[in-house]
């Protein structure tokens, strides 16, 4: 077995660095989304007096925007919503590339711990491209828990443990990860082979995806950068859709 030449407590150091770049993109994102942005401008309006019947006076109100009420003042609008859109997607890409590489870290160093250098080298550039994709359709509770539970545990040992690698797991598991239930432990027992429980989370106040707004539909990515999910409403189906955007790390 050949001796690692990387330090594992200096690679735990880079890691914990880039996990707080990450957090500090993500506040601006969320910073940025929820301050005020100024509105396009409204229409001119005129208002008239009249006295007796008689129409007496009239005054136009010019409209008036935060850049002013010329039309530069309108270009200089126009210029701002686009900069602030294209602000913003950057933003995103880049907290989805930082996060794939504190990802990667992560999994770099699960392997080194695991294997010999050599073969960590080797499994790390072949496993760079590669991404698993398991999704699922598991039963319901009530007379079924327990089958429920079955599936679950039979989910995990499919997705492996951190060294396996690049994967999402996605479906409508018609169960929680919340509350002491053995198919709520079995959800938040992923957490533990490296996946992102809370990442199918939408955070918009109307809960989950289900006909009931339960979060019983899961999002759980390992190795990936992932963006905060958002909803795209059902149309006929009794479930609204989960979109998370996921970002492969490039090393």
């Amino acid at each position: 077995m050949s001796e690692s030449q990387v330090d594992l407590d200096e690679l735990k150091g880079l890691t914990n660095e880039v996990r707080r770049a990450q957090s500090s993109l993500d506040a601006g994102v969320k910073g940025l989304s929820s301050s005020p942005s100024p509105q396009p401008t409204p229409e001119s309006v005129t208002l008239r007096t009249t006295w007796g019947g008689a129409p007496a006076s009239s005054l136009r109100l010019t409209p008036t925007t935060t850049f002013g009420n010329t039309s530069g003042g309108t270009e200089c609008l126009d210029a701002h919503h686009q900069a602030r859109s294209a602000l913003d997607g950057a933003l995103k890409a880049f907290a989805a590339t930082v996060d794939s590489d504190a990802e990667r870290l992560e999994f770099s160093m699960a392997v080194y711990r695991k294997v010999d250098a050599d073969a960590a080298d080797s499994f790390l550039a072949i496993s760079r491209n590669r991404l698993d994709v398991l999704t699922t359709h598991l039963s319901k509770p009530g007379p079924h828990a327990a089958e429920q539970s079955a599936q679950i545990d039979r989910l995990r040992g499919l997705a492996g443990d951190p060294t396996s690698g690049n994967t999402v797991v996605t479906g409508d598991f018609n169960a929680g990860s919340e509350g002491n239930g053995p198919s709520a432990r079995g959800i938040r027992e992923f957490g533990g082979q490296g996946f992102d429980v809370d990442a199918g989370n939408i955070h918009d106040g109307k809960h989950g995806t289900s006909e009931y707004n339960y979060r019983i539909d899961h999002v759980l990515p390992r190795g990936v950068g992932s963006s905060e999910a958002t909803r795209w409403h059902r149309g006929k189906s009794d479930h609204d859709g989960q979109e998370v955007d996921v970002t492969l790390p490039y090393w």
